[in-house]
């Protein structure tokens, strides 16, 4: 046996009712041409790397099976290209044979995500707090530093001219000999 993964995406503006008849759909042709399917699921909505019928997200759906003809993935790979409600799709041969994953580890996965998500939000927000915080305190000490200091900026930039004309006179003096 040969086990295949295949990722394809549909359309995001899919109702939930919708997005399952396209997987029953999908799960009638592997029964028609009897192929096991293995995991069937949808791994959730996502950006798309570059817009897809003018899509900036789409929904992933993951699904694993087992075939040994070569006939039925050619057979496939056409059915999802004319499925118009599948926008893109791939199929690859894996090594080994996938694990079985439940419904309930899918909602653990994408609760974990969320999680991470929100922890990440919280995490910029303090991080922005944080931020503003700190250039206020330097805007502070650069003002204090500044007002201190004017005198000897202005002596220095009136110096660099002094020695900016001096070497302007050199040069005339050096070009009329």
């Amino acid at each position: 046996m040969r086990y295949y993964e295949t990722m394809y995406i549909v359309n995001p503006g899919f109702e939930e009712e919708r997005l399952n008849k396209v997987i029953e759909t999908i799960n009638e042709e592997f029964d028609n041409k009897k192929v096991k399917v293995i995991n069937h699921y949808v791994w959730g909505k996502k950006r798309l790397a570059y817009p897809i019928q003018k899509h900036q997200y789409g929904n992933y759906i993951l699904i694993h099976f087992e075939s040994d003809e070569r006939q039925f993935l050619l057979n496939f790979a056409i059915f999802l290209k004319l499925n118009t409600s599948v926008m893109r799709h791939q199929t690859v041969r894996l090594d080994k044979q996938p694990d079985v994953v439940e419904s309930h580890e899918i909602i653990i996965e994408d609760e974990i995500i969320e999680s991470d998500q929100s922890t990440k939000e919280q995490d910029t927000s303090n991080e922005d707090t944080l931020i503003s915080d700190s250039v206020d305190t330097e805007n502070e000490e650069i003002t204090e530093e500044s007002e201190q200091e004017s005198e000897p900026i202005i002596e220095k930039s009136q110096q660099e001219e002094t020695e900016e004309e001096n070497v302007n006179l050199v040069q005339q003096e050096e070009t009329e000999e």
